[in-house]
């Protein structure tokens, strides 16, 4: 690294302190308060001897040899501490910091929270015809259809299955959303506006997406206030037999995608399937093995918005709707107005979504990334906030009521997405237990994946006596090295257990720095010693 290069690495470093300083510097003082009046957690009694047994038979194994453990569980109705290791100590948190943004977006907007889409007119509707624009006035409703069900509730993907938005991590089993219904926001709202009586649109079609500032640069990708099939594209690749095509299909398709794929179908698995967006134009390469089934690939949309735009035309076509305005191009910010205060008059469709704690629930269940970064937006848009950064603010001042220190808990993201994201197994355990007496608590509850029933648990203890008792978020970080091994830098469950003698519990489960082999099996493995914990927990109280 040149000295200039350090240079500015350093100054972007101490920039970045001081950001993370300000949102979490006034935390301190209020927190020791809070602990002050809590007093110390009372002393953990001896655990059962079958809980003691699996732990040292699990944490024994050679697999862990250089790993460090962490864990604590205690009473969920008086905080009495049952067992504990390494409960003060910090860990790198994984995906079970999304229970904190989860937390603080259900505090702010409130469990019955919906989305609510509308389309405004700009202009005069005369026999007909809107001469004028119509806008689409994006919410942040990251399902906007796809995930809804008639019953009004939202679909997620069960282990081993893994959602779509995990195809192009390598993670095996990635699957589209039960039922998925990519363009149904954007149908409806098109049957809406036909129903209000405008039959053509002589001026142009927009989407207002400054509910706040889309980010591009996060560790997940795009960030925005329009979703349609969660911003990505769905590419999936059917083989046929050895040498032939196979059969690509994208979804969902739109009459401005021009789609290049060549997959060839090959006897045994050799290059993976790729996508790339190239504005309108979809590039699709790679291979897929005869005898296999369909394989799932997924594409980032770089531009939201005009993705959206295009779609929402389409579907006005197909309701009946013509059109005048060229499909293909960006979305046309320059019609909208200066203010996203709409009159209520001007309205001509609007679409609502199922509630907050159905978006919750998938955000737990599947461990959805973007799904807990939005949250934090929303927070900060709630607030008049285009910043979603500001989100983190409401995260920390909530964490704070609830007697989480910051000098052992540092949040950077919604989603856990970070290597410096850390917390520790005592923080987790007085957040859980603390929340209980929110009116929010139940839901969040509800929402954790359940140990042999759903999510990201579905899997694991299946049919034992702890199925369907222990209601966990789970959370992984690995780092792959160029020479195909790697470590994993974090494995977390976190959650509540309905005791066997009927104790109700809390309790957090961290290892960190487990060594990985090539193909990584040892996630799998790793993952199914942590339930084979939470069980034992189960089990023992």
């Amino acid at each position: 690294m040149t000295g200039r290069a350090e240079t500015a690495e350093r100054r972007r470093e101490r920039n970045a302190g001081r950001r993370r300083r300000a949102i979490a510097g006034g935390a301190v003082a209020a927190l020791a308060l809070t602990l002050a009046a809590a007093g110390p957690a009372p002393a953990a009694e001896t655990p059962p001897p079958s809980v003691a047994a699996e732990l040292a038979a699990v944490t024994g194994k050679p697999l862990y040899d250089g790993s460090i453990w962490g864990y604590e569980v205690a009473d969920a109705r008086t905080g009495e501490v049952l067992a504990t290791h390494n409960a003060g100590k910090t860990f790198v948190t994984g995906s079970i910091l999304k229970v904190f943004s989860s937390a603080t977006a259900l505090e702010a907007l409130g469990a019955d929270h919906r989305f609510r889409t509308p389309v405004h007119r700009r202009g005069r509707v005369v026999d007909g015809d809107l001469r004028g624009d119509l806008v689409l006035v994006a919410a942040g409703d990251t399902s906007f259809g796809l995930r809804d069900r008639p019953d009004g509730t939202l679909s997620f993907n069960d282990a081993p299955e893994a959602d779509h938005n995990y195809a192009d991590t390598g993670l095996p089993g990635a699957a589209r959303p039960p039922g998925a219904t990519p363009l149904a926001g954007v149908a409806d709202l098109a049957r809406q506006v036909r129903a209000a009586g405008i039959r053509r649109v002589r001026g142009d079609v927009a989407i207002d997406d400054r509910l706040f500032r889309t980010t591009r640069d996060g560790p997940d990708g795009t960030i925005a206030p329009i979703w349609v099939n969660e911003n990505v594209l769905d590419v999936v690749s059917a083989p046929t037999r050895p040498g032939r095509p196979a059969r690509v299909r994208v979804h969902p398709r739109t009459s401005a995608l021009r789609v290049d794929a060549r997959v060839r179908t090959v006897a045994r698995a050799g290059a993976p399937v790729t996508v790339r967006v190239d504005g309108d134009r979809v590039v699709v390469r790679g291979t897929v093995a005869a005898g296999g089934g369909p394989v799932l690939s997924i594409a980032h949309l770089a531009d939201p918005a005009r993705f959206a735009r295009v779609a929402f035309i389409d579907a006005l076509r197909r309701a009946g709707v013509r059109v005048d305005a060229r499909t293909a191009g960006p979305n046309p910010r320059r019609l909208l107005p200066r203010s996203r205060a709409y009159p209520r008059a001007t309205r001509v469709a609007v679409r609502v979504s199922p509630p907050l704690s159905e978006y919750v629930k998938v955000i737990l269940k599947v461990s959805y990334n973007r799904g807990a970064h939005q949250l934090l937006c929303l927070v900060a848009a709630a607030r008049g906030s285009r910043d979603c950064e500001s989100g983190l603010r409401d995260e920390l001042a909530l964490l704070r009521r609830h007697g989480v220190s910051p000098r052992t808990t540092v949040v950077l993201d919604g989603a856990g997405s970070s290597e410096y994201d850390r917390s520790t197994p005592g923080d987790f355990t007085r957040f859980l237990r603390s929340i209980q007496e929110t009116s929010w608590g139940a839901v969040l509850r509800a929402g954790l994946p359940t140990l042999g029933v759903d999510g990201s648990l579905a899997a694991d203890q299946r049919g034992t006596p702890a199925a369907g008792r222990v209601m966990a978020k789970t959370g992984t970080r690995a780092s792959s090295a160029p020479y195909g091994t790697g470590i994993l830098t974090a494995l977390s469950q976190a959650g509540y257990i309905d005791g066997a003698g009927g104790r109700p519990l809390v309790f957090a489960l961290f290892v960190r720095d487990v060594p990985l082999s090539p193909g990584f099996p040892e996630v799998g493995l790793a993952g199914a010693d942590l339930s084979a914990l939470s069980a034992a927990f189960q089990r023992g109280w």
